[in-house]
């Protein structure tokens, strides 16, 4: 989310890492995990958006901060000129205002910096001096929004996407020509900065699925990777033949619980994700795609065996060792389930994640 937080007063530097301050607040600071994540957070951060990067990552307690009009404190994380926002809450992979996942979280921080990016574009186009000096009277927000659609960052974004740029007497407004069809998400088409934020974090995480061809072409390019290849290489293989979801209950789920015993004594961050496919007949097309795309995008192998459970349940296990993170995962389908009052349909992914200490 772009807008505009001022740091909270009397914040001090609790760390910092790579040029990067960690700020916090007399109501608020990093635990020594949340620093470690987000250390490791900038360690997989493509180059290209760390220069010149945040000068700070800033946490902040309940009233620290004001937020600007038409957006939320409950947001999971925001950036303010040079500075991302990320309250403590915003690690939180469990609830409703939650990125559910880590790498959902790690996406949000791509996404941020894409925000920090189009700040130092829009900056070195005006004189900041008089920027501030009406943020009293116009908001600074509107100034930086219309300097960075003025950019030729957001330009090349707009020259391949749906968005069309348009003068008014007093500043420049994007519009999306087909808000229907256009291919990005669904947040991405609240605004082109938005959008252009959405690209850049979909693609470093390795998530195409939302994506139309320009975008994806353009983030890669943007990102200094010499080919999509590159791009993807060590992440997940989100794919249009799974979704995510958030599942309960054990009896539905079947999920190996010491294996997550198991992670929870060997890794600092352990990870859970569920995934969906309801069409009966896709478990063999997901575990043909799961072996063929980890190996492509450089993850190792270490064991994949097909388990026969009760009542006609079958488990494929599979396990990957990456360069940020061990997987282990487990595809269920029933579609040869007997008993079942309520039997559930297609196939359900559990994967299970290992992140390691960089």
């Amino acid at each position: 989310m772009f807008g505009v937080v001022l740091i909270p007063r009397n914040a001090y530097i609790q760390d910092s890492y790579r040029g990067i301050k960690f700020l916090a607040s007399p109501k608020s600071k990093y635990t020594k995990k949340q620093l470690e994540l987000l250390k490791s957070f900038i360690d997989r951060t493509p180059p290209a958006l760390l220069e010149p990067g945040p000068s700070a990552i800033v946490t902040y307690g309940h009233g620290e901060v004001n937020f600007p009009p038409g957006t939320s404190p409950l947001s999971l994380a925001m950036a303010s000129g040079p500075y991302v926002f990320f309250n403590s809450s915003a690690f939180n992979t469990k609830g409703i205002f939650s990125a559910g996942s880590i790498e959902g979280v790690f996406r949000a921080f791509v996404h941020e910096l894409v925000h920090v990016l189009q700040f130092h574009k829009a900056a070195s186009s005006i004189d900041r001096k008089k920027a501030l000096d009406l943020f009293n009277e116009n908001g600074l927000q509107t100034i930086w929004n219309n300097a960075a659609l003025k950019t030729s960052l957001v330009k090349s974004f707009v020259d391949i996407t749906g968005w069309r740029l348009k003068k008014t007497p007093y500043s420049t407004v994007a519009r999306l020509d087909d808000f229907k069809q256009e291919k990005t998400s669904s947040y991405g088409k609240a605004s082109v900065l938005e959008d252009m934020a959405e690209t850049v974090s979909l693609v470093t995480i390795g998530d195409l699925t939302e994506l139309s061809n320009g975008r994806i072409n353009w983030a890669v390019s943007l990102l200094g990777f010499p080919s999509l290849k590159t791009a993807l290489y060590g992440t997940f293989p989100y794919s249009t033949l799974y979704k995510p979801v958030k599942l309960h209950g054990a009896s539905v789920i079947r999920f190996d619980r010491s294996k997550k015993r198991m992670f929870r004594k060997k890794y600092p961050f352990v990870d859970l994700e569920y995934f969906v496919n309801t069409q009966k007949g896709s478990y063999p097309k997901i575990i043909r795609h799961m072996q063929k795309a980890f190996i492509q995008r450089g993850w190792n192998e270490r064991y994949s065996k097909t388990v026969n459970l009760s009542h006609g349940v079958i488990k494929r296990v599979m396990a990957f060792d990456g360069k940020w993170r061990d997987i282990y995962l487990e595809i269920i389908t029933y579609d040869l389930a007997k008993d079942y009052i309520l039997k559930p349909s297609g196939t359900i992914v559990t994967v299970l994640s290992g992140y390691k200490n960089h």
